[in-house]
C-alpha cells in the first residue's frame, strides 16, 4: 500500500459511496478505529511484509507466480476477477467501470467489452452462467448489472437497482436464478432468463424487532448459492451478520450466523461447512456449520508471524483444485500476500507476497488469479 495514500482515500476507493445510513457511518468509525494500530507500525519503518514472509519461511512455499501483467492505472486497480467453468477466459472488472475478458492461461487481453470512464463505478463482482457458459454477470457501483458474452464480446444492461451500488451478485448452478445484494441491504432474486425480480428480501421498518432481525440492516458484500442446494443462498457485510436463506421462504433468513465482519467476496461453502473471511484484526478467518449456523473453528495459521497490521480480509475461497476442502485462498489488507492456508494443518503452505490490498481471488484447479489495487494481475500455480 502507498505511504502517500490516506486511509480515507484508500477507504473510499473501496466504497465509492459513503454512507447509507447513521448505521453505515458508525460501521466505518469503526473501522478506521482498526486502523489505528497498523498506522503505528507503517510509522516506525520497519517492513511488515518482511516479518510475514519470514514467518511462513518454516513451510517450503507451494505457491510461485506464472504470469504478472501490468495494466494501466487508469483502469483503477482490479475489483473482480473470475475463470469460466473451463478455465479458459477471465471475465474481470476494474475500478473505472471497465470490463475485460482475458486469457485463463495467460491473463493476456482478449476483448475490452466495456470501458471505463473518469465518471463510472467499479465493476465489483464477476460470475459466470454455470450453464450458458459464453454468458457472465457484472454488477457495478453505479446499480447496474451486465451481461457479457464472450463469444459476440458484447454486453448489454441485465438490470438497473435504482439508488444501489450491487457489490455482490452469484447464479444458481442450474443458471436460472441470479441473486444481488449491495448498498440498500436488500437481497433480490432475479429470473436469469428473463430478467424478472422473483423476490426482494428486505427490511420492513414497520415489522415488530423480532421479525425485523431476518434481514440485513448494513451494506451485502458477499452472495453465494449453495452447490448442492440450489433452494439455499448464503449472504454476508457490514451488520456482522452472515444469513442463510431459502428462497422457497419468503418471510426472511432461516439462519443467522452471528460475527464475520463481510467487507468482500469472503464466503465460500463446501458442502455444509462455510468458509468466511472477515474484515477485522485477528481471527478473521472461519468455519461454520451450515445446519446449525454454529462456529465450527477459527482458523490462525501456526507459522504465520503476527504483526500490528492485524488480518483484515476480503476475499477468501476454497481452492478449487483441492477435492478435499481442505485447502483455502485469502487475501486482504492486512496479511500482505495471497496465501494458501491448510485447514487441517492449520498453516499457510504457500504465498505471494503484495505491496497492496487484495481485492478478488479465484481459482480453477490449482491455477489461481488475483488482484487488487495494485495495476496488476497475477496468475499463480499451487504446487
Amino acid at each position: 500500500m502507498e505511504p502517500t495514500e490516506s486511509k480515507d482515500q484508500r477507504h473510499e476507493r473501496r466504497y465509492p459511496d459513503k454512507y447509507n445510513n447513521e448505521e453505515d457511518r458508525k460501521s466505518e468509525e469503526k473501522q478506521k478505529d482498526a486502523n489505528i494500530s497498523r498506522d503505528i507500525e507503517l510509522q516506525n519503518g520497519n517492513s511488515w511484509l518482511q516479518r510475514t514472509r519470514q514467518g511462513n519461511s518454516a513451510v517450503k512455499n507451494r505457491c510461485q507466480i506464472t504470469h504478472e501483467l501490468r495494466f494501466t492505472e487508469k483502469l483503477q486497480g482490479l475489483y473482480s476477477a473470475r475463470f469460466s467453468k473451463s478455465g479458459e477466459i477471465i471475465a474481470a472488472g476494474f475500478g473505472s467501470g471497465a470490463i475485460q475478458m482475458r486469457n485463463g492461461g495467460t491473463g493476456e487481453l482478449i476483448a475490452t467489452l466495456k470501458s471505463g470512464l473518469e465518471i463510472s463505478m467499479p465493476v465489483m463482482c464477476c460470475r459466470f452462467n454455470p450453464v450458458q457458459k459464453e454468458i457472465f454477470y457484472a454488477s457495478s457501483a453505479c446499480g447496474s448489472i451486465f451481461m457479457c458474452n464472450t463469444y459476440t464480446k458484447e454486453f448489454s444492461r441485465f438490470i438497473f437497482e435504482l439508488k444501489n451500488e450491487v457489490n455482490t451478485i452469484d447464479i444458481s448452478t442450474t443458471g436460472d436464478y441470479l441473486v444481488s445484494g449491495g448498498k440498500d441491504a436488500i437481497v433480490r432474486l432475479y429470473d436469469a432468463r428473463n430478467t424478472k425480480l422473483i423476490l426482494q428480501y428486505k427490511r420492513n421498518e414497520d415489522l415488530i424487532e423480532s421479525k425485523a432481525t431476518n434481514f440485513h440492516r448494513m451494506r451485502i458484500f458477499a452472495s453465494r448459492f449453495h452447490h448442492e442446494y440450489p433452494n439455499l443462498i448464503i449472504t454476508g457485510g457490514w451488520d456482522d451478520t452472515v444469513r442463510i436463506w431459502d428462497i422457497r421462504v419468503p418471510t426472511g433468513s432461516i439462519r443467522v450466523i452471528k460475527g464475520p465482519h463481510i467487507c468482500g467476496d469472503a464466503i465460500d461453502i463446501r458442502e455444509t461447512r462455510i468458509l468466511t473471511g472477515s474484515w477485522v484484526v485477528r481471527d478473521s478467518l472461519q468455519i461454520w456449520d451450515l445446519m446449525s449456523a454454529k462456529l465450527i473453528e477459527t482458523i490462525n495459521p501456526q507459522n504465520r508471524s503476527s504483526t500490528l497490521n492485524g488480518e483484515f480480509l476480503y476475499a477468501v475461497q476454497y481452492l478449487d483444485g483441492d477435492p478435499y476442502g481442505d485447502l483455502i485462498l485469502t487475501g486482504g489488507s492486512g496479511t500482505g500476500a495471497l496465501e494458501v492456508i491448510s485447514l487441517k494443518e492449520k498453516k499457510v503452505m504457500g504465498s505471494i507476497g503484495v505491496n497492496k490490498p487484495i481485492f478478488t481471488i479465484d481459482s480453477h484447479q490449482t491455477t489461481i488469479i488475483f488482484g487488487g489495487i495494485d495495476s496488476v494481475l497475477r496468475l499463480g500455480d499451487y504446487n
